[in-house]
């Protein structure tokens, strides 16, 4: 479990768990839909994560993201549609090598 591994001079992984939302609650419906905050981006001056439309859980990701990487704007997006195809927005905003 990475709560209890260590970097390769021993010190600890500090690890913040995330706690997604409520499926009940959520725009989607679909069981399969992906509703991670975990998937978030990190770019210039902020971060990218979703919001699923549980209030109190997006809020209190949206906080925890805060917390973590205060000198960066935390914005929350609907990304209903890459969650639908089990993807985040992390997934999506990778690299691609040059041909």
């Amino acid at each position: 479990m990475l709560s209890t591994s260590t970097d390769a001079q021993g010190t600890p992984f500090a690890v913040t768990q995330l706690q997604g939302p409520d499926y009940r609650l959520i725009r989607p419906t679909d069981p399969k839909f992906v509703a991670a905050y975990a998937n978030y981006y990190v770019c210039n001056g902020a971060v990218l994560s979703a919001q699923f439309g549980d209030a109190r859980a997006d809020a209190a990701a949206k906080a925890t993201l805060q917390r973590l990487v205060p000198d960066r704007v935390v914005e929350q997006l609907d990304l209903d549609s890459l969650g639908a195809g089990g993807e985040g927005i992390h997934c999506v905003t990778q690299q691609q090598p040059r041909p």
